[in-house]
């Protein structure tokens, strides 16, 4: 009798767990549903096509509950991976009606955008240069970032985005926290950067403001002179640097004043004046490379006399507006920095230039004229934070140029231990290896 009490158990086991099961598998069977349509609510960013393409393939019948999360969960993606990284997509309460399904889309929009820790800079200024970030917008994050990068230019400010959801359901809150100091700057010093016949100190000077009328415009002045002798070299510089939609405008102007005695009885008086423009664009950055266009033209107007004891002076004066190009780029690696400058200048004649000015000047010069000038630069981190800078510059010509536009070696700039411009020429290279020392500055602190 036991045995027939075990069978008859366990055949009541299994039939109840059969009909526990069976309400299951037609519960399963009860949500699979056709899905021929998914109606997104909410979207004002993503073209309508793309969304088609990304839930197409979670149509047909049968689908079920799964194919509407794999939905849902695609399509938030699409947004993400465009740069919406504030939107999410929900499944919202609904009765599935002629197969078609809802999802909602929240963009997350910018319920309050605040500037917080500027001392220097207007904060309605910040929130327009970043308007991705404005009250009621979708944050589009590579356009954002660009924009966060714009401002960013200046060293003297820093302004990172800082998100947290906000107080109303599906909205964001944003702070543009700000670091930044006085962008007022100014150095003098005094060093002995001398030129041939010339007295051997010089005095240098500058002062720079950077936020004119709160718009980030740079106005700059800038000096030297020689402290033994001011007839022997006064030189004024100043520049004023516009921003202009991520590009730049820079306007500047020199004006240098000297009286060198060349040789024995013979003294050389100099007036110029230089006035420029520069157009500056940067160009697309990679992760580690920036470079960048610069256009322009400049109005050169040198006014030389040479004088001889006891005999007649005479003038070489000479005008002309060359045109300039360049492209400049900077590589930054891990342990190193490498720079490239080229630069080319070209003079047309009759573009505000004397032929006889230029023949005077020099002889077979001519006003028509050009000359490519190329710079490469390389800083090598090694072990203790020693250095190694290697430099190798040069300028190729088309013919024979006045000095003012030639080729100057000779200087701390150029090869030490030589005075300012040694040597000039229409064409030129020069190249320089130094290692340097960690910084030593430590080594006489109190």
């Amino acid at each position: 009798m036991r045995p027939n009490k075990a069978i008859h158990c366990l055949l009541s086991c299994a039939l109840f767990g059969w009909m526990a099961a069976a309400p299951a598998a037609a519960e399963e069977r009860e949500i699979a549903f056709d899905i021929f349509e998914y109606r997104v609510e909410g979207n004002t960013v993503l073209p309508a096509a793309r969304i088609e393409e990304v839930v197409y393939p979670f149509l047909g019948e049968a689908r079920g509950m799964d194919a509407v999360e794999q939905a849902r969960s695609a399509l938030e993606k699409a947004y993400h991976a465009i740069g919406y990284l504030t939107v999410s997509v929900n499944i919202p309460e609904q009765k599935v009606e002629g197969s078609a399904v809802r999802l909602q889309v929240e963009e997350g929009r910018v319920e309050r955008l605040r500037v917080v820790g500027s001392r220097y800079y207007s904060l309605g200024a910040i929130k327009a240069r970043v308007p991705e970030l404005a009250e009621g917008s979708v944050p589009y994050f590579p356009a954002m970032q660009a924009q966060i990068a714009g401002v960013n230019t200046t060293p003297d400010r820093q302004v990172a985005p800082v998100m947290r959801p906000g107080k109303s359901p599906g909205k964001v809150e944003v702070d543009l926290k700000v670091q930044d100091q006085l962008p007022f700057h100014g150095g003098i010093e005094l060093n002995n950067r001398y030129s041939a016949n010339t007295t051997h100190t010089r005095l240098n000077g500058s002062v720079r403001y950077d936020n004119l009328w709160q718009r980030d415009h740079s106005l700059s002045f800038s000096f030297q002179t020689t402290p033994e002798n001011t007839r022997e070299t006064r030189v004024l510089a100043t520049t004023y640097l516009v921003p202009a939609d991520g590009d730049y405008w820079a306007i500047y102007g020199v004006l240098s004043r000297s009286n060198v005695a060349a040789v024995g009885d013979v003294s050389v008086i100099g007036n110029g004046n230089i006035f420029g423009l520069r157009y500056i664009h940067p160009l697309p950055a990679l992760e580690t490379y920036s470079h960048s266009l610069t256009l322009g033209a400049d109005r050169k107007d040198f006014q030389e006399t040479t004088v001889l004891q006891g005999a007649d002076s005479f003038n070489t004066p000479i005008a002309y507006t060359p045109l300039f190009g360049g492209y400049d780029a900077n590589w930054q690696a891990e342990s190193s920095t490498t720079q490239v400058n080229l630069g080319a200048t070209l003079s047309v004649r009759g573009l505000g230039n004397d032929v006889q000015e230029f023949a005077d000047k020099r002889f077979l010069a001519k006003p028509d004229f050009a000359h490519l000038r190329a710079d490469l630069k390389h800083t090598q981190q090694l072990p203790k934070t020693w250095q190694m800078f290697a430099r190798v510059s040069g300028q190729v010509s088309g013919g024979p140029l006045i000095s003012s536009e030639q080729f100057a070696i000779g200087g701390a700039d150029t090869v030490r231990g030589y005075p300012e411009s040694s040597a000039m020429g229409d064409q030129g290279v020069f190249g320089t290896l130094e290692l340097r020392t960690p910084p030593l500055a430590k080594y006489f602190a109190s």
